[in-house]
């Protein structure tokens, strides 16, 4: 049996657990899943340590009854308008007297230097991914290990977050005796398991319009290079719907996904449909052409303000591979017609990959953070059988040649 892990992605309106045997990057089978509505998060972030604990519980119940196997530790997904990225540099002294070969204890040395921003009290550094790597006077290195030199540099992205936001999310998972193996933010984890290899290195945004917060990961030259938020989203769409028709908010998403359409353009304004809103005398039919009204204002939203981030971030004009759409609004129809009149880049859609062991269902561009989660995982060094402590991991030798191999995933 191969390694195990575990991932979890704490939404908005769903929390959802996948547990997976992974032998080897490009071999994982899915031996788990559970999910169920998100209690206790507002726009990405936790409001209600009670509500969310209890929920991660339920749907990491869910996974471990069917795959058998107890979660122990977990891959984890954090977002929210409160995180932000800059990229910074970072260099450290391979050796004072001489070349010498770069080692994993020089490329982590060169990371926690490019993580040494400064930083309010009230924000911490959730991860430091490499953007490209310098050997002396040799630049565009991606993996550095093994190349002679006197100095080795890091061009980095550094994402941070909101110190108290992340404090609460960790609370919740690890009172259900879990630890975390690693906080990944949600674009991240959704563009590894969506993207090419091809879009990640010619250009391409992940636009991940979630519950709560529509989370954008821009990719350049085969790494994240800049990522932010904004706290227009999925919910916004069906809170939209339940005023704009006066009816409740569960109605108003079965309502959308069921017969809404981003542009009102491509419905028939004699087309109907009949619903239930508040009141006695509730039943009533409503256009369904007036329905897709609402939902284009709300959308055309989304769209612009996703457009003047990356205007803002300056990468507006490399992104010949366009934008892809993950997360549950990305099923909305015309939603990616419209965001290709918008964005005026190519658009598609990003579904899960096939693994082995996958409901059908959890295919749905929805559930594409999680399984990000899981080929992020994969990428580490070292997985470990759950149930397990980190005393239990491979001897030295076969340690550092799995930090090899993850080393040489990362950067593709």
């Amino acid at each position: 049996m191969g390694d195990i892990i575990a991932a979890l992605d704490v939404g908005t309106t769903k929390i959802c657990a996948m547990i997976a045997e992974v032998e080897g990057e490009e071999h994982l089978t899915v031996l788990g899943v559970g999910q169920v509505p998100s209690r206790g998060v507002k726009r990405g972030t936790v409001v209600n340590v009670q509500e969310v604990t209890s929920a991660i519980g339920e749907a990491v119940a869910q996974a471990e009854r069917t795959a058998n196997i107890r979660v122990a530790n977990a891959f984890v997904s954090f977002s929210g308008h409160h995180v932000e990225s800059v990229p910074n540099r970072g260099m450290v002294t391979l050796s004072p007297r001489g070349t010498r070969s770069v080692t994993l204890e020089d490329v982590t040395r060169v990371l926690e230097n490019a993580s040494a921003i400064h930083l309010p009290p009230n924000r911490e550094v959730i991860q430091t991914l490499p953007r490209m790597f310098k050997v002396d006077d040799q630049e565009g290195i991606r993996e550095p290990l093994g190349m002679e030199g006197f100095r080795l540099e890091v061009d980095a992205l550094v994402i941070t977050a909101s110190t108290v936001a992340v404090q609460n999310l960790v609370k919740c998972v690890r009172a259900n005796g879990i630890e975390i193996d690693g906080l990944v933010l949600q674009g991240i984890a959704s563009g590894m398991a969506v993207l090419t290899p091809e879009e990640q290195e010619l250009g391409v945004a992940v636009l991940d319009v979630g519950g709560g917060t529509t989370d954008v990961a821009i990719f350049l030259e085969g790494s994240p290079w800049h990522v932010f938020a904004t706290q227009v989203a999925g919910y916004h769409l069906t809170q939209d719907v339940a005023i704009g028709l006066r009816m409740p908010l569960a109605m108003a998403e079965a309502l959308k996904v069921r017969y809404g359409h981003a542009q009102p353009k491509w419905v028939s304004p004699d087309e109907n449909v009949g619903v239930e809103g508040f009141g006695d005398d509730s039943r009533r039919t409503i256009s369904r052409h007036f329905l897709a009204q609402i939902l284009e204002a709300r959308a055309e939203e989304i769209l612009d303000l996703v457009w003047r981030g990356i205007k803002a971030s300056g990468y507006d004009g490399l992104l010949p591979a366009g934008v892809v759409l993950t997360g549950g609004s990305a099923q909305l129809a015309g939603f990616r017609d419209l965001a290709r009149e918008r964005l005026k880049v190519p658009v598609r859609i990003g579904h899960v990959p096939d693994l082995r062991g996958l409901p059908e269902e959890f295919h749905s561009p929805m559930y594409a953070t999680v399984v990000g989660l899981l080929k992020w995982g994969a990428k580490q060094p070292g997985a470990l059988s759950y149930g397990q402590i980190r005393s239990d991991a491979p001897q030295e030798e076969d340690w550092w040649g799995k930090m090899g191999d993850w080393f040489r995933r990362l950067l593709p």
